[in-house]
């Protein structure tokens, strides 16, 4: 089994991209981040638990939400990740292209964006 990776009986109930899913590596983490339900009328950000990620998707243990508040919802997903800034230099629309150093990475952040990096994944 790849490192990370999740066992076959935890997908069983998958359906649609299963295959695809069985072969990218899920990586264990436990980071701290913030969602929000698309389309709520109050809009705000609820913390909740990245307990595990592959680049198809991810694991999150929901602290504040029902199962009913969430079925057939979309979720935007921020995680948090921090650096120090090493460059900075203006872009031609206005904006700041800043370059960051990632700091006080956990050893489960820095599997997670090694296995980006082998995979060649793009976002």
């Amino acid at each position: 089994m790849l490192r990370g990776a999740m066992p076959e009986e935890a997908m069983a109930g998958e359906e649609g991209a299963t295959g695809l899913r069985r072969l990218l590596p899920r990586q264990f983490t436990d980071w701290r981040g913030k969602y929000r339900i698309e389309g709520d009328s109050d809009e705000h950000w609820r913390v909740c638990r990245v307990v595990d990620m592959s680049t198809a998707g991810t694991g999150l243990e929901l602290l504040d939400a029902t199962p009913e508040e969430v079925e057939g919802r979309r979720i935007i997903l921020a995680v948090q990740l921090r650096g120090d800034v090493r460059y900075s230099m203006p872009t031609g629309t206005d904006g700041l292209r800043v370059g960051i150093q990632f700091v006080d990475l956990t050893e489960a952040e820095r599997d997670y964006l090694e296995s980006l990096a082998d995979l060649h994944a793009g976002w």
